[in-house]
């Protein structure tokens, strides 16, 4: 599917784009550089929509929200937005009134960003870009009600740093959300990072106990959920639900990591 090019630039221009403060000592250059000049997107128009239908994210997001309990709603931000689908899809659920999506990449948030916000038909206006490094984002503290990150929080250098930006962005009560987090397990100790691992080492390993830690340890009440693999295949259907679905935890750990900050002190 390709979306039109006047669907694009409405999104552009009605989606607010706020310059950031330039990069930390902990972004890494090195995936910035990816990103920036190397990441295959040679036909935008039509890669960002493949992309999103392919992996068929907004139904695996509606599943993963589903699982956790979850209802979106008021501030939120997200951190390595990418693309912004995320912050697109999220953008749709009335209840949300603004999404602040973060990410270093000018490309992807100024060039992919608006595509995917038309081809998801979200509000553009709701969705408010930062080209910002999510480790100094200049955002204010305890301004959000939920915090998502998509498939980004292991990149992180510091993840314990990150995690606790996360808790300083929330009010007290809000979320952290870790969507689409790939996760080791006993019998799958490493995965294949494909062309990202040739161009830097900002793809990380961590199992399911060390998400939940790295959270904790920022003051977070963790909890983990099952999350769906996707629908396509048998393997991926049956693993959704019982009696199969404990295959999930042992072979593919497809999760949501939700950490909740205290409503109190």
């Amino acid at each position: 599917m390709t979306v039109a090019e006047t669907d694009v630039a409405r999104a552009g221009t009605s989606s607010p784009l706020v310059a950031g403060r330039g990069l930390s000592e902990l972004a890494d250059r090195d995936e910035l550089r990816y990103r920036e000049q190397i990441e295959p997107y040679p036909f935008p128009l039509e890669d960002v929509p493949r992309f999103i239908d392919s992996k068929e994210l907004p139904r695996k997001l509606a599943f993963a929200l589903r699982a956790a309990g979850l209802r979106p709603h008021g501030e939120l931000v997200e951190l390595g937005a990418g693309t912004c689908w995320l912050s697109a899809e999220l953008a749709k659920l009335p209840e949300v009134r603004r999404i602040r999506a973060v990410e270093f990449s000018e490309r992807r948030i100024t060039e992919l960003a608006p595509i995917a916000i038309a081809h998801l038909g979200a509000p553009a206006e709701k969705i408010e870009r930062h080209v910002a490094d999510f480790y100094d984002h200049g955002l204010e503290p305890a301004g959000a009600d939920f915090v998502f990150m998509d498939a980004a929080f292991h990149h992180a250098r510091d993840p314990e740093r990150l995690a606790r930006v996360a808790w300083d962005l929330l009010r007290p009560g809000g979320a952290f959300v870790l969507f689409r987090e790939p996760t080791t397990t006993a019998l799958r100790r490493s995965r294949d990072h494909g062309e990202e691992g040739r161009h830097g080492a900002f793809e990380r390993e961590y199992t399911a106990a060390a998400y939940l830690a790295l959270l904790r340890t920022a003051g977070f009440d963790p909890r983990r959920h099952a999350a769906a693999g996707g629908w396509r295949t048998a393997r991926a259907r049956a693993t959704l639900v019982p009696p199969l679905a404990w295959l999930n935890g042992i072979l593919f750990a497809e999760f949501t990591y939700v950490g909740r900050r205290p409503a109190t002190a």
